[in-house]
Formats: C-alpha cells, structure tokens, sequence
C-alpha cells in the first residue's frame, strides 16, 4: 500500500467520526431500541455505503453529479426524509415512535425500521455521493483501475462502519443515563431538531454549496 493510501485511511477516519445525520440516527434508535437498534441502523448506513462504492465503480456516481436534475432531485429527496424524520421525532418524543411503542409490533418489524432508516439516511444523501466523487478521487493513483476504485471506495465504506458502530456503542452504553421519560423527551426532542435542521439546511443548499 502507498503512502497516499494511508493518508486516505486517516482523512476517512476524520470525516467519518464527524456526528451527521446517520450518527443522530443511531443516538436515536439506541435509545428506543438499545444497542441491537443502534447497530442494526449502522449496519444500514454500511449497506448503503456499498451501493456508492458500487455505482463508483460502475462509473454511475459521475453521471449522477454530472445531471443536474438528477442531483437537485436527490438532494431535494434527501432533505424531505430528514425533516419526515425529525418532525415526526420531534412530535412524538415523549413516547418514541408509534411503531416502537405498538405492542403488536414484532421485533422483526422494529428491526426492520432500524435498518431502513440507516439505509435511507445515508442512500438519499447527496453529500455521501459527493464523498465518492470529488473526495476519494485525489487520493487514487495515476490511471486508477476500477480495482483502485473498489480500494478505496470499500475503505471508506469500513472506516464509516467501524465509527457507526463505535457511536452505536457508546451511546448504547449510555442509555441509563437518560432512562428518565424527562431526560428522554429531551434528548429525542432535541435529535428531531437536529435532523430537521439538517434537512432544511439540505434544501436551501446549491450543488455548488454542498
């Protein structure tokens, strides 16, 4: 491995440690679900992560960047999901969501949220896609290979896994802490408004800007 690659390994680590909407998300589903929640929406954003490092290889993410309609509609998509997600976090903090409390619903089906909300999160994400296209990019050698690109891309892809998964486990570990309906109501109310902030902020965003 060349030296250039070890000095991707450290800036991936940086941007991945680096709280965004997928973290928020995984604070939230450790407090609802505990810590098979948190690590069951990490393992979402993951799944994600490899269909951009997929479509990288494939040459799908530069097009995509490329069209401008197609990238506007992304980032637009991507920033409705997150405030659905907020508000309703928000409006329903003092219980959790209804699926969460239903008592008909299955642990089949709460796992399944929890994945999907990892999966959307990070697959409806503009910002993730710019990762592969403009970041990883300067950090490839000369006439890089598709297998260059699979290198590097799954690097990435691990190195944000293994920070989801630190997250997941922290703030799993730190659920007693805000076991309290007050503590909780505030800390959830608080995550809705992160995540809607984020996507507000999202949407006012030009693609030159993000």
């Amino acid at each position: 491995m060349s030296l250039g690659y070890f000095s991707f390994v450290a800036f991936a680590a940086v941007l991945t440690i680096i709280p965004g909407p997928a973290i928020v998300l995984i604070m939230k589903n450790a407090v609802l679900r505990g810590r098979k929640g948190a690590l069951i929406t990490a393992a979402g954003v993951f799944s994600s992560d490899l269909v951009w490092v997929s479509a990288s290889i494939a040459g799908l993410t530069a097009l995509l960047v490329a069209y401008r309609p197609a990238f506007e509609a992304l980032r637009f998509l991507g920033a409705a999901y997150l405030i659905y997600l907020g508000v309703r976090l928000f409006l329903n903090r003092g219980h959790g969501s209804d699926e969460d409390q239903a008592p008909a619903q299955s642990a089949r089906g709460r796992t399944g949220r929890a994945y999907l909300e990892g999966v959307l999160a990070e697959l409806s994400n503009p910002k993730t896609l710019l990762i592969f296209t403009t970041l990883i990019p300067p950090f490839l050698p000369a006439h890089a290979t598709p297998a260059d690109v699979a290198v590097y891309g799954l690097t990435f892809a691990v190195v944000g896994f293994a920070a989801s998964v630190a997250y997941a486990l922290v703030f799993s570990a730190s659920r007693r802490l805000v076991a309290g309906q007050r503590a909780k109501k505030l800390l959830l109310g608080g995550s809705g408004g992160v995540l809607t902030a984020f996507g507000v902020g999202l949407a006012v965003e030009g693609v030159r800007e993000i």
